[in-house]
């Protein structure tokens, strides 16, 4: 039986080495790996991985998630998990913590759970885009007691690293975050038999995640991100980083791009509400309310 199967697209092919090589290192199981080759020149063989798919053209994130999830839902694979290239596993434990959230008591079951990231987006916190907290500096190796530390949530050392640190930040997290973002998520077999694939009008990235928060929660079902796993993500070196990324991978299509929420998920019949990664917001009752999509709108490529 596989317990797990990764799928990584790939743009460029600085990253994807390590991001191969510590998954191994520090992931238990039984688990296969699939490369999406989306690099101008194409991958040489990468050991460890099962099966590479190499496109005619840049798929975009989506599209090129869908690809190998149709491979692993074929394998039977019990859990699918969407891997940036830019993700290294940093402890043995991070797989425990991914399956100790999945485990734990919710009003709602849990279909996906993301790792949290050392290296977390300040923008999350009301900061500018490709500003960073980091939380650890960057090793090659992190110690038991590294990620002990991490695990258990204090993080009150930031307000000295970083001064100008927003309020909102957690310095003491002690739960878990209600949402994932897409470089990491860990999915049940089951979420794609209940909540379907990623949508592939999403070109070339960005937004996807949004989406397939507001439908997951509008069944009723919960996304989480995980204070007991953790890995170090580049955050978007992949993608972000333009003038490599135009030199590295295979072009992108303009004619394609496309990311309407707004379309999608109109405020109309959200109580003005605009779609976020939450996926849900409170409504004028005080109440939770899940968001409510165009019902005529198919998970489709256009």
């Amino acid at each position: 039986m596989i317990e797990n199967t990764f799928i990584i697209p790939v743009l460029r092919n600085d990253f994807v080495n390590k991001c191969i090589e510590t998954l191994y290192k520090y992931t238990p199981g039984n688990f296969r790996v699939i490369v999406i080759d989306q690099t101008k020149d194409g991958l040489p063989d990468i050991k460890g991985v099962h099966l590479k798919l190499r496109p005619h053209r840049n798929l975009g994130f989506a599209k090129a998630c869908n690809e190998g999830i149709l491979h692993a839902l074929h394998w039977k694979s019990e859990y699918i998990t969407c891997w940036n290239d830019d993700v290294e596993c940093i402890h043995k434990s991070w797989w425990k913590g991914i399956l100790d959230t999945f485990n734990m008591k919710s009003g709602n079951e849990i279909l996906a759970v993301n790792p949290e990231s050392v290296r977390t987006p300040l923008w999350g916190y009301g900061r500018p885009p490709n500003e960073y907290i980091e939380i650890l500096d960057y090793k090659e190796n992190f110690t038991d007691e590294d990620y002990q530390f991490l695990v258990n949530g204090d993080f009150s050392h930031l307000k000295e690293k970083y001064p100008d640190l927003p309020k909102t930040f957690p310095l003491n997290y002690t739960g878990v975050c209600d949402g994932i973002a897409a470089w990491g998520p860990v999915f049940k077999r089951k979420h794609f038999e209940v909540i379907g694939l990623w949508d592939e009008r999403f070109y070339p990235g960005a937004a996807e995640d949004y989406d397939m928060m507001g439908r997951m929660y509008s069944k009723k079902y919960r996304a989480v991100s995980a204070r007991k796993s953790w890995c170090w993500h580049w955050w978007g070196k992949s993608k972000d980083e333009q003038k490599i990324a135009q030199q590295t991978s295979m072009p992108i299509q303009p004619e394609r791009h496309w990311a309407d929420l707004s379309y999608l998920w109109p405020k109309q019949l959200n109580e003005g509400h605009e779609l976020d990664i939450w996926g849900h917001y409170d409504g004028k009752d005080g109440t939770k309310k899940t968001f409510i999509r165009r019902p005529e709108i198919a998970t489709v490529e256009i």
